[in-house]
């Protein structure tokens, strides 16, 4: 069982550019994050960097649209810790962008998988634990284009549109158990995943895009989780909190 000073967060996406960040932040702040990710080499990376931080994390290595893989890492992080004290769901990404009407169906249902389904199983598997200790917070990754919308990018944009909405209404279930629901939604952010899709130049170009005049770093994000996991959001639920440079301004 986890020591009773330790504060338990299950950060899905943990091995990603973000997630390694999230996850590195949120020891600063007393908790010991477990990571869920697909990429077990990745999730490895951020094992080490948190055990570089005295943090003896674990990595569950699942699919988080797949609901045996995330029920069966669920349980075991509360057979093995006993509670969980924040659910970070970061797991997801673009993966596919068509027009429309070019759009196959199964891709288009893969974005959607990984980035809704994903975030309604692991918030499903998280709340009898939540609710049976009446406490506990859930932060769900929307995006800029869950507010813009974009070009070719339909699937993606109906996703993390669709995770806004989610959170809203899991926010008016959950708020009578103790439990908040708030979303993050990143800009433009310098991961390795999204600097592969830019030359140099047109790198540059896109930063002068942003109001503030450079792409978010992950460690920016990771501060706005940081913020609505502590005391300090404490009456905040259904929020979306958008770091993004100005990117954009709903």
């Amino acid at each position: 069982m986890v020591n009773a000073m330790e504060k338990i967060a299950v950060v899905g996406g943990g091995g990603g550019g973000i997630g390694r960040a999230v996850a590195s932040r949120l020891c600063d702040d007393g908790f010991l994050p477990l990571l869920l990710d697909q990429n077990e080499s990745a999730g490895t990376e951020t094992l080490s960097v948190l055990a570089a931080k005295g943090r003896a994390s674990k990595l569950w290595v699942a699919d988080v649209s797949n609901r045996a893989q995330v029920r069966e890492a669920f349980d075991n992080v509360v057979s093995n810790y006993g509670r969980i004290d924040l659910l970070v769901n970061l797991a997801g990404g673009t993966m596919y962008a068509h027009l429309i009407q070019d759009f196959p169906l199964s891709e288009w249902l893969a974005v959607i998988a990984v980035n809704l389904k994903g975030t309604f199983l692991c918030c499903q598997a998280a709340i009898p634990t939540m609710k049976r200790q009446s406490s506990g917070s859930m932060i769900n990754t929307s995006s800029n284009y869950g507010i813009t919308g974009g070009a070719t990018r339909t699937a993606y944009a109906a996703s993390k549109a669709g995770v806004i909405g989610f959170s809203k209404s899991l926010a008016h279930e959950l708020a009578p158990h103790g439990i908040r629901v708030n979303t993050i939604a990143p800009g433009r952010t310098a991961t390795a995943r999204v600097m592969r899709n830019y030359t140099p130049e047109s790198w540059a170009a896109s930063e002068r895009e942003i109001p503030m005049g450079r792409a978010g770093d992950p460690a920016d994000i990771a501060e706005g989780v940081a913020f609505l996991a502590s005391p300090a959001s404490a009456y905040m639920t259904g929020q979306t909190l958008h770091v993004n440079g100005g990117m954009v301004l709903p």
